[in-house]
């Protein structure tokens, strides 16, 4: 296995010569001020931003992707009515500039293109230069929402310099972001650099909101949709303190925000949820039931304040927002944080043993069933991820899911860890010395940080566990690693109907992908191919989420030797495709202790499975 992919990109004209170099402009440090008026009316967030300095003119940009979303979004095309003036109000040429950047990148051993579109606004000089412009912002269930990189124009040579944002909104509507104001009440925020600014989302107008008080910090959660109605809302409140509390005292009793926002959009189920992080906030696509699986994403995605949002490798952030981010640790960052959520909620009392069992059998099952496993191991899901969907990435993995290898990973290195040092060392110590590396903006970790803290605890068999674990495909050994901890992993053979796919939509996805093929369906069906039909009718709901369910409900139904019609979206075409179920078997699993473990591995697996007293 590889650990760097070869690609190059290639910039081409289309329509309007090809730009080489961005105007220089002398670093200034100066604020770049940001105005939004919200018109609930129009449908629309009318932006103004002035920009100080700029005797040379400025080059601007939008985010073609935003962090935690690996996955290009071409959020240029939202942009509407883009003007420029000087400070008497004068009219200033604009130039539009759109780029395609192509990348070659290999396949199954040939070689693949995708295109990347880059717009760019040139502006001509002014001693100051103030743009404005329109994004799309419709009014659902009475609020608003919108998130930074889709909505805030940067200047390709200001990101670093500071940002206020003042936020204009209709008489009597709130205003909730993670961003400070800078006096209570004035509705004007800061941000030390532009990727503050875009990694603090806003919500507003009618919504339902609660707050409670962690280690001595306001916490806000806002909901908003008609479903929020139906939710239990001190059970969700208990359910985001007690994590807010969790986590930071596994932090040493340290958060790393000011205040909090859990933004959620409440939708009409049961249970589940999905998320996206930012620095002092999250937003979440929430079940109103808040079950069980809802509250691992609220764990998982407050566990991002520090793993990602902080702990992170050095290419996520500063960002280059003209193109993905390559990182072969996004397994730590997603898979190992998604394994503290259900480790700590264990550990600190919410679950129990047979909860904490039966997440271990989910993402194991979840990574088997994948044929990609014997392929690709959690390095190559993470530094590959921008290849995935015909080039334009995604955000769960290349080819495999990063959240499902990353949390096993996690798992067996913790238990191996423990194994090697007979209990000395666990991984929180490698999660520990990361957090002091990274912390209070220091720069990210280089690559290889966490092979070296895993020897720097374990010595070098630590270092060959990760080589096992991480840079091979299938080199778990999950058997033999529960077994240090007394445990065994118990197979049953399952006849069951193969539809020859995979398929599924994250947070923020506009359409359910295809994320894996068998032997039987390749040449037919296409890695990243949008399924919008099956059977003649198309998937039902306004959401990917609902879309999902919508196939899914079609899936279970499956007969062996009965085709199934799919409508699929390819390279912006609509395609039909005819699948064949056909009868197969596979293995189901179960965690449980062993009867004949060692004192050894008792003690082990006790130690891993302690909880502990905790009062939030």
């Amino acid at each position: 296995m590889r650990s760097k992919k070869q690609f190059h990109w290639i910039g081409i004209k289309l329509g309007v010569p090809f730009v080489v170099a961005a105007a220089s402009i002398a670093a200034s440090q100066a604020e770049v001020k940001y105005t939004v008026e919200v018109k609930p009316d129009a449908g629309v967030l009318h932006v103004t931003m002035q920009i100080p300095q700029t005797s040379n003119g400025c080059m601007l940009q939008l985010p073609n992707w935003g962090p935690g979303g690996y996955r290009l979004n071409d959020n240029f095309t939202r942009v509407q009515h883009l003007v420029a003036t000087d400070p008497d109000g004068k009219a200033l040429k604009v130039d539009t500039k759109v780029e395609i950047l192509e990348k070659r990148y290999e396949e199954s051993g040939s070689y693949k293109t995708a295109s990347n579109r880059l717009c760019t606004w040139i502006v001509a000089p002014a001693a100051e230069t103030t743009i404005q412009y329109d994004v799309p912002s419709l009014l659902s269930d009475g609020s608003i929402h919108w998130g930074g990189p889709a909505t805030y124009i940067y200047e390709t040579s200001r990101l670093r310099d500071k940002c206020q944002l003042d936020i204009k909104v209709p008489k009597g509507w709130p205003i909730y972001t993670g961003l400070n104001e800078t006096k209570p009440g004035s509705h004007s925020y800061t941000a030390k650099t532009y990727d503050v600014l875009a990694d603090n989302p806003v919500s507003t107008g009618d919504l339902t909101v609660d707050s409670y008080i962690s280690r001595g910090k306001k916490h806000w959660i806002v909901m908003r949709g008609a479903p929020r109605a139906k939710v239990d809302r001190a059970k969700l409140l208990k359910a985001c303190k007690f994590v807010s509390d969790m986590e930071t005292d596994f932090f040493g009793d340290r958060a790393p925000y000011d205040h909090y926002v859990w933004h959620f959009a409440v939708n009409n189920s049961a249970d589940g949820a999905g998320g996206l992080e930012h620095l002092s906030s999250t937003e979440i696509s929430l079940a109103q039931g808040v079950g069980p699986r809802a509250v691992d994403v609220l764990a998982h995605e407050f566990f991002h304040l520090w793993n990602v949002k902080r702990i992170r490798s050095k290419v996520l952030g500063p960002f280059d927002y003209t193109k993905l981010p390559q990182s072969g640790a996004i397994w730590w960052l997603e898979g190992v944080t998604d394994y503290y959520a259900y480790n700590l909620l264990h550990r600190y009392g919410w679950t129990d043993d047979a909860s904490y069992f039966d997440t271990i059998v989910s993402n194991l099952t979840i990574v088997r069933r994948n044929p990609a496993h014997t392929q690709i191991g959690p390095n190559e899901a993470s530094m590959r991820v921008d290849e995935d969907s015909n080039g334009r990435g995604n955000s769960n993995g290349y080819h495999i899911s990063y959240y499902n290898l990353g949390w096993l990973a996690g798992m067996c290195l913790d238990i191996e860890m423990r194994y090697q040092t007979k209990g000395k060392h666990t991984l929180d110590d490698v999660e520990q010395a990361l957090w002091n590396i990274c912390r209070d903006d220091k720069p990210g970790f280089e690559e290889e940080e966490i092979r070296n803290q895993l020897v720097k605890f374990g010595g070098k068999p630590m270092g060959l566990a990760y080589d096992r674990i991480v840079m091979w495909a299938d080199g778990m050994q999950i058997e033999q690693t529960l077994a240090k901890a007394g445990l065994e992993l118990v197979a049953k053979p399952q006849p069951f109907v193969e539809v020859g796919f995979t398929y599924g939509g994250g947070f923020g996805a506009t359409a359910v992908k295809v994320t894996s093929v068998t032997a039987a369906v390749s040449g037919k069906l296409e890695l990243g191919d949008s399924i919008v039909g099956v059977n003649g009718v198309d998937l039902e709901g306004d959401n990917v989420r609902a879309m999902t369910a919508s196939l899914a409900r079609e899936m279970r139904g499956a007969v062996a030797g009965k085709p199934i019609k799919l409508a699929v979206i390819r390279a912006g075409k609509t395609v039909n495709v005819e699948v064949v179920p056909y009868s197969a078997s596979r293995d189901t699993y179960a965690v449980q202790r062993m009867k004949n473990a060692t004192p050894d591995q008792q003690a082990l697996g006790t130690a891993w499975l302690a909880t502990k007293k905790f009062k939030p």
